[in-house]
């Protein structure tokens, strides 16, 4: 599980510098740097720390309109989900799961989950546990 778990973060990373040219066209030199020198959650961390730089509304919009980004997003979220989903299984005490959606990659998620105006898999368990 965890050798799949860290492929899957690792392309999850990689998806993140994708969405980052879609939502601001230009990618800033600082975090093409960071990312060069190995730091493959540069991206990641820099949506996560621009995210209140991005009007929801607009990237609502932008998700309905644009299939490139729409594309993105989805496969961005369902991968998420695929490796949240193993965790669950893979540990009982739900520890990884947990380590999966507090991570600057569980954030992400969210965030996109809210773009895509659809619950996370996070919530959608939490309802049928109730």
């Amino acid at each position: 599980f965890m050798a799949s778990a860290k492929f899957v973060l690792e392309s999850l990373h990689s998806l993140s510098v994708d969405l980052t040219r879609m939502m601001e066209g230009d990618v800033k030199e600082k975090v093409w740097k960071l990312y060069q020198k190995g730091d493959i959650a540069a991206f990641t961390k820099h949506l996560l720390e621009m995210k209140d730089q991005f009007p929801m509304p607009k990237m609502q919009e932008k998700y309905g309109a644009d299939n490139e980004f729409r594309t993105y997003v989805n496969r961005f979220m369902r991968q998420f989900e695929e490796v949240y989903e193993q965790a669950l299984e893979n540990d009982h005490g739900d520890l990884l799961a947990g380590i999966f959606s507090s991570s600057d990659i569980g954030a992400l998620y969210h965030v996109l989950c809210e773009i895509a105006e659809r619950k996370s898999v996070m919530e959608k368990m939490g309802a049928q546990a109730a």
